[in-house]
């Protein structure tokens, strides 16, 4: 990615409904090299999609909690088997296979906190393989992005 590249990814994380009139005008290139660097990006993999940001909270998922999940046994199959499994779950918004204290961390968005312990219970309780859910509810959130900081903003 050249400085160009970068710029164009960086005026999209902040708005992904700018026109290429708008790109164009930004910076500084006609329409049509946007769009070639648009999709060289898109292909390439660097920008892997368009979507809505959507308050979580206004749409009815209120309550957030990060639940560490530690397995019986970390052999490959019954990793997968946890991976295919929790992959199924909608309340599950991401999930990570860690190493340290525990094996995997989910983030969780559910309604109210009778919802978390029916999806507790009832789905991941159920899985094969699990020794230990460790449930962490979200206070408060400080901080929250997913623009990647691609320019330096003292030099653009």
């Amino acid at each position: 990615m050249d400085l160009i590249d970068k710029k164009l990814v960086s005026l999209l994380q902040a708005n992904g409904k700018l026109t290429m009139k708008e790109l164009s005008s930004e910076l500084g290139l006609s329409i049509t090299p946007i769009y070639e660097r648009l999709r060289r990006l898109e292909r390439s993999g660097i920008i892997e999609g368009y979507h809505a940001s959507v308050n979580h909270k206004k749409a009815g998922f209120g309550f957030e909690v990060f639940s560490s999940v530690t397995l019986e046994s970390h052999k490959a199959e019954f990793l997968r088997e946890f991976e295919i499994e929790i992959s199924k779950f909608s309340e599950v918004m991401e999930c990570f296979h860690l190493a340290g204290s525990f094996d995997f961390l989910l983030k969780v968005l559910v309604k109210d906190m009778e919802e978390y312990a029916e999806f507790v219970n009832k789905k991941l309780a159920r899985l094969n393989n699990i020794r230990l859910v460790q449930s962490m509810m979200v206070l408060k959130k400080i901080k929250k992005t997913s623009v990647l900081p691609l320019i330096d903003k003292v030099s653009s």
